[in-house]
């Protein structure tokens, strides 16, 4: 299997581990939040839950469709977070998610790891285009999007069915053209 390791000034973004797996399950189970604005994320999610997903970043890397990165501070080693693309190479584009533990939002750390992974996408995937979305009622992760470059595309009405009902979600987009370091 192919690594991945992107440094940043205060982040290592890598290939999660099953070592990861306590720290993984701690921080998307220390609110409901994740479970509202991610898909596939129950509350409270269970170590099966886990393991399915680290395999399911095994395959992505394997199958060439996902990347997924474990977002860590430098300094420390430990999971905080998760950032990935799903890859649809027909069309040279991607579209971007990601969600950060708690107790490490509002530190620049989620922007500082969208800038890499574009960065990435762009240099090393020779991605054209790279998008994401988030619920209207998560207009902070929208911030985060705008600092790291990306821009608003508009709302798509009804787009996701999200624990029984139609959301919109606002999307945003970069274009390889656009990225600047």
């Amino acid at each position: 299997m192919q690594t991945f390791e992107i440094k940043t000034s205060q982040l290592l973004l890598n290939l999660p581990t099953e070592k990861d797996l306590v720290d993984f399950l701690a921080q998307i189970n220390s609110t409901d939040e994740y479970s509202k604005n991610l898909f596939n994320i129950p509350y409270p999610f269970l170590k099966e839950n886990a393991e399915k997903w680290l395999q399911n970043c095994a395959q992505g890397i394997e199958s060439g469709e996902t990347i997924r990165f474990a977002i860590r501070e430098k300094e420390v080693g430990k999971l905080i977070g998760t950032i990935g693309l799903h890859l649809n190479k027909e069309h040279q584009k991607a579209e971007l998610g990601y969600w950060l533990g708690k107790n490490f939002w509002r530190k620049g750390y989620l922007t500082e790891a969208l800038k890499a992974v574009l960065e990435f996408g762009f240099k090393e995937l020779n991605l054209n285009k790279i998008y994401a979305t988030h619920f209207l009622f998560n207009p902070n992760s929208g911030k985060v999007m705008l600092k790291a470059g990306m821009k608003f595309e508009g709302v798509q009405k009804q787009e996701y069915l999200q624990h029984g009902e139609f959301l919109d979600v606002n999307r945003y987009s970069l274009l390889k053209q656009d990225f600047k370091l």
